[in-house]
């Protein structure tokens, strides 16, 4: 008990400072992508905080198990260099053993994360989302992502291509008018600008070189196209302060996983009631083709061509063989159909689905990450800060690509939701397996040619491996500068 309590004791230290420091890094990016845009504003302070206290539920998501990285390795890499693994071993204490109270705090840190990523981040996701919104709404070019859909404004939907944050102009813009009781109205234009009018009460967007699509209401069958050179459209009731609003909107990263598992739920269910639908209905249609198939008329006449087209003699024939072609027409556009709102639905579930397995997977990691950071540490024996960053950044960096890849291959229905997700996991634990059994079968003290390889492999292209073993051949700073 009390060597389990030093072992912990020695973990707090390097895990703390790698959670600060992990953390921050994710900050500083964070503000260097959007603090910019929201400074210039004129925002008061208190939101500006608010907006970085919600963002740090996504940052804590990812730097804890990392933190818990860096902990193990460094931890043990101490234990190594300070010769305690080999007075563990004159003990009878195996270097499996003394990572067994460091697994089962990873396992409470790894349950307390699930329950952080499934009930707080959620909520703090919802919330910077709602802020983002109402900010939009006070600053008509604050916190706009380009081609993204901005449902800001109301009876307006929004669509921008680019954005010259210097100049604030918007580019490839395009507005869908939604006004009740009028036609859709759809305007596009090359370049725009916005500003302020009627004392902050509306927002002007002058438009240059585009076009209005627009049905006319006098007569619905005549679809009207106009171009211009420069055009305003006037958005009113536009509120110049930061007033907030509700909102009942929430993506997939705004859900908890109850919330995900009834759309998934909702989203099967419509595709067994398509699939059932679609058979019937090809199923008629083939049906009816095979009746008109059998038509003597059909069968007794041969079609000629003549000058590239097809043709029957007998008039009744030939009403038979364009009764085919209708009948195979109509078949082709229903199955094509079916792919299309079957796909939309799959999409979906798959969508939901890699949320559902990321809350459960990243928490594991943790665990995942003690069977990696425990052996490199003991095999690198050095454990200082160089030896752990690099190995930390290197296997977090391979977890950090593989489970965005994945994400990306099963949004796009070319892999499983729960191998997108779960993959990291199990690459990462394959080698923390194989690293544990060469650590318990002894055969780690100057043999590390394999964790080697992977970390050169990884980051030797970026130069921090090249900074890395640097800077532990020279750990007093000494030489050129």
């Amino acid at each position: 008990m009390i060597l389990a309590r030093y072992i912990l004791k020695e973990h707090i230290a390097p895990f703390l400072y790698a959670l600060f420091v992990i953390t921050f890094l994710f900050l500083i990016d964070f503000l260097i992508r959007i603090l910019a845009s929201i400074l210039s504003k004129g925002l008061g302070w208190r939101v500006v905080v608010e907006i970085i206290m919600l963002n740090m539920a996504w940052m804590l998501a990812l730097s804890i198990p990392m933190a818990v990285l860096v902990a193990t390795l460094m931890a043990f890499g101490r234990f190594s260099s300070d010769n305690e693994i080999t007075a563990m071993k004159s003990l009878g204490i195996s270097p499996w053993k003394a990572m067994l109270p460091v697994l089962l705090v990873a396992l409470c840190l790894g349950v307390g994360l699930t329950y952080f990523n499934n009930d707080v981040l959620p909520e703090a996701n919802f919330r910077a989302a709602a802020l983002r919104n109402d900010i939009g709404r006070k600053k008509p070019t604050a916190l706009i992502t380009p081609r993204s859909l901005i449902r800001d404004f109301d009876n307006y939907l929004i669509w921008i291509d680019k954005l010259d944050e210097k100049t604030e102009t918007l580019g490839g813009i395009r507005i869908y008018n939604l006004e009740s009781g009028k036609p859709l109205r759809y305007t596009y234009a090359d370049s725009a600008t916005m500003e302020y009018a009627n004392g902050g009460k509306s927002i002007v967007i002058h438009l240059l070189g585009g076009e209005n699509h627009f049905v006319d209401h006098k007569d619905p069958n005549n679809y009207v196209r106009v171009h211009f050179r420069s055009q305003d459209v006037a958005i009113d009731n536009v509120d110049p302060t930061l007033e907030r609003h509700e909102r009942s909107y929430r993506t997939d990263r705004e859900m908890k996983v109850q919330e995900m598992f009834g759309i998934v739920n909702g989203a099967k269910d419509r595709l067994r009631s398509l699939r059932t639908e679609y058979t019937d209905k090809i199923f008629d249609e083939m049906h009816a083709l095979d009746i008109v198939m059998k038509a003597d008329t059909v069968k007794t006449v041969p079609p000629r061509l003549v000058q590239g087209h097809w043709y029957l003699d007998d008039p009744i024939s030939s009403l038979a063989y364009a009764e085919v072609k209708r009948q195979e027409k109509d078949k082709i556009y229903l199955i094509d159909r079916y792919d299309r709102r079957e796909d939309n639905e799959l999409m979906e579930i798959n969508q939901f689905m890699v949320e559902i397995h990321k809350k459960f997977s990243i928490p594991v990691a943790c665990l995942v990450f003690v069977f990696i950071g425990a052996p490199l540490g003991i095999m690198a024996r050095r454990g200082g800060i160089g030896t752990g960053v690099i190995y930390s950044m290197s296997f977090f960096l391979l977890y950090l690509a593989c489970m965005i890849r994945g994400e990306v291959m099963a949004d796009h229905r070319t892999l499983e939701p729960w191998v997108a997700m779960w993959g990291p996991n199990i690459l990462v634990g394959a080698g923390g397996l194989y690293l544990v059994i060469r650590m318990a079968r002894e055969n780690y003290l100057n043999n590390i040619s394999l964790p080697m390889k992977i970390v050169k492999l990884i980051l030797r292209p970026t130069g921090i491996w090249t900074r890395a073993v640097k800077a532990d051949e020279n750990p007093n700073g000494s030489g050129s500068a």
